[in-house]
């Protein structure tokens, strides 16, 4: 075949830069008459010239911009006829239509499809060898259309991820950074005291719970001016009960004298009345104040709680009158197994019964309570609660206990409190009336009622209390 020489057509210039046709692997070689002028390649947007020559519209329009631009008359490459670009050149749709026919290779290495030039665009729009971009934001890489779902969901270093210990999602190539700062990241105490926390709660770890720092003694208001690590504290509380108590007393006796020098100045003057009364209530905080600090320092801390009640009887009466239905225990504090805090409950005895017991049995029930140390604990409260009635008979062989046993698993009562306790939880019908005085469960008008808080079992709750 023919290919056209420019220096016969533009004599003053050698210089061509020649668009491309089509540059398709086609399986078997295309006939010269698919083929253009100019490029030697299959037509690509066949236009014919008024003379009969077949080029590619794009080489066709280059080699006609350049004789415009020397100011030169239109010609055909081929056998320099004038032509009018207007009516002279023509699209040449039935020969587009048999190259379209012409059967091709895919373009893409390792593809084995072959097919009609027609559908090539169809075909690399599903080609597994297509070099397709990434779609993981910020990602510019391609790779082949069959390693995408690879690459984005396990190469590609911009795939969100999760992070371990916040959950908050994050590119992989910045996962490392945000864990440099990552709020729920385990670091160790600063206090070296073993414990790894997340790194947010490092501040409430120090001032709240770790056994290393120096704290002072709750009696610092009355005058002991003690600091010692946390841990040691209960151990000063013990041994220096008896100068707490004088410190108090000291304090109390202050007050009573400021209370008495007070009363003689408002014989003297009404104008200071409202100073006075300032100062009686700021006086009666401090004691509110240290009265608080002596039972919180009397809480202990255990997983066994033995309750004595007395005057039963008489509660007893009261609540058939309806005028008192509820014992209620002090306050304690269970121990978890590693550490010397835990949660704080409260045992309730309804001497006439609940609900469909009313009457007829005692029920007992256990209440959790707000405590000082809600925010360190795992929440819910998941363990094994028994209420044990002491039988008092003397000879310990011959004892007949009541124990009832029930799980707070999946119970909402022992979730985190949100008011100052929650509802209680427990066994209605613990004993009834009937045989709570067939035995020494009553004596001298008082009975004994034990609670063991457990390691989770097996055992399922009975009733709601």
């Amino acid at each position: 075949m023919r290919k056209v020489d420019f220096n016969m057509a533009e004599s003053t210039s050698n210089e061509h830069c020649l668009p491309s046709g089509h540059d398709e692997d086609f399986v078997e070689e295309v006939e010269e008459d698919f083929q253009c002028l100019i490029c030697l390649l299959p037509l690509k947007e066949p236009v014919l010239t008024r003379c009969g020559h077949r080029y590619c519209k794009e080489c066709l329009d280059e080699h006609i911009g350049r004789q415009q631009i020397k100011g030169k008359s239109v010609t055909c490459p081929a056998d320099m006829e004038n032509l009018d670009p207007e009516r002279d050149i023509f699209p040449d749709k039935a020969t587009e239509r048999k190259i379209f026919s012409l059967v091709i290779k895919c373009p893409n290495g390792g593809c084995e499809w072959t097919g009609e030039l027609r559908i090539k665009k169809i075909h690399l729009e599903s080609c597994l060898f297509q070099q397709v971009a990434c779609a993981n934001k910020n990602c510019h890489e391609k790779v082949q259309r069959r390693h995408l779902t690879q690459h984005e969901n396990n190469v590609c270093p911009w795939r969100i991820l999760q992070c371990t210990y916040c959950t908050e999602p994050h590119p992989d190539c910045m996962m490392q950074v945000h864990i440099r700062q990552c709020s729920k990241f385990p670091v160790t105490c600063p206090n070296i005291c073993g414990r790894s926390i997340p790194r947010d709660m490092v501040s409430t770890h120090t001032k709240d719970d770790c056994p290393l720092t120096i704290i002072f003694c709750p009696y610092a208001g009355m005058g002991c001016d003690t600091k010692v690590q946390r841990q040691e504290m209960d151990y000063h509380l013990q041994s220096a009960t008896r100068i707490h108590l004088d410190l108090v007393c000291i304090k109390l006796k202050k007050t009573e004298n400021e209370l008495n020098n007070t009363k003689d100045k408002l014989k003297k003057t009404e104008d200071k009345s409202n100073n006075t009364e300032a100062l009686l209530n700021e006086t009666r905080v401090e004691l509110e104040n240290a009265m608080e600090l002596l039972k919180l320092s009397s809480i202990k801390h255990n997983n066994v709680f033995p309750w004595r009640i007395d005057s039963f009887s008489e509660f007893l009466k009261e609540a058939k009158n309806g005028r008192k239905e509820r014992i209620q225990s002090d306050p304690f504090y269970t121990k978890t197994e590693t550490e010397s805090y835990g949660f704080k409950l409260r045992v309730c005895i309804y001497p006439n019964g609940l609900g469909d017991y009313k009457k007829t049995h005692l029920s007992v029930i256990v209440v959790v309570m707000k405590g000082e140390y809600d925010a360190i604990l795992r929440w819910p409260l998941i363990k094994t609660v028994k209420f044990t009635l002491i039988d008092q008979q003397g000879d310990p062989d011959q004892r007949e206990n009541v124990t009832r046993v029930f799980s707070t698993e999946n119970i909402p009562s022992f979730a985190r409190p949100e008011t100052e306790e929650n509802m209680g939880w427990g066994i209605h019908n613990f004993i009834s009336h009937l045989k709570l005085h067939s035995r020494r469960y009553i004596v001298n008008d008082t009975l004994f009622l034990q609670v063991e808080i457990s390691p989770p079992s097996n055992t399922t709750s009975n009733l709601e209390g």
